[in-house]
């Protein structure tokens, strides 16, 4: 299974950690899309422990509906305990992919009583690959 890089995996934690504990934040950023991240599972096993299911999305409104522009989800196992900058504590693996104005959803890694099940592999690579490139435009885009 691929994992993001070490910058990415950055990014991600500055983002987990701009939540302060709470379950969602939205943040706006003009010219560009809102981009929200939300926590929506806990508990799933994995093999470097238990991880924690976070959504992250930019979206947009059409005919009444908010519209995925992507939205991937990430399995994150965070060990950095109190070293908030002890990256290589943190595996993050993506797993799903949304695309709503092209109809495109990809679920890459399967989830089943609360453990990783099984994946495809060239999927979830390309997914890893996508949100590698994304996390470091929305650095760039001073999200952060």
């Amino acid at each position: 299974m691929k994992t993001l890089n070490e910058n990415s995996a950055k990014i991600f934690c500055r983002l987990i950690d701009k939540m302060n504990g709470k379950q969602h934040l939205k943040i706006v950023n003009e010219p560009y899309m809102p981009l929200t991240i939300e926590q929506i599972g806990e508990g799933i096993g994995t093999p470097w422990g238990d991880g924690v299911l976070y959504s992250l999305c930019h979206y947009y409104e059409q005919n009444g509906d908010l519209m995925q522009d992507p939205e991937m989800c990430f399995v994150v196992v965070d060990k950095r305990g109190n070293d908030s900058t002890a990256w290589e504590h943190v595996e993050i693996v993506p797993y799903r992919f949304e695309q709503a104005n092209l109809a495109i959803y990809q679920q890459s890694v399967i989830i089943k009583d609360n453990r990783l099940a099984k994946f495809h592999r060239v999927q979830q690579a390309d997914h890893a690959e996508f949100a590698n490139i994304w996390l470091s435009n929305i650095e760039q885009q001073r999200f952060i």
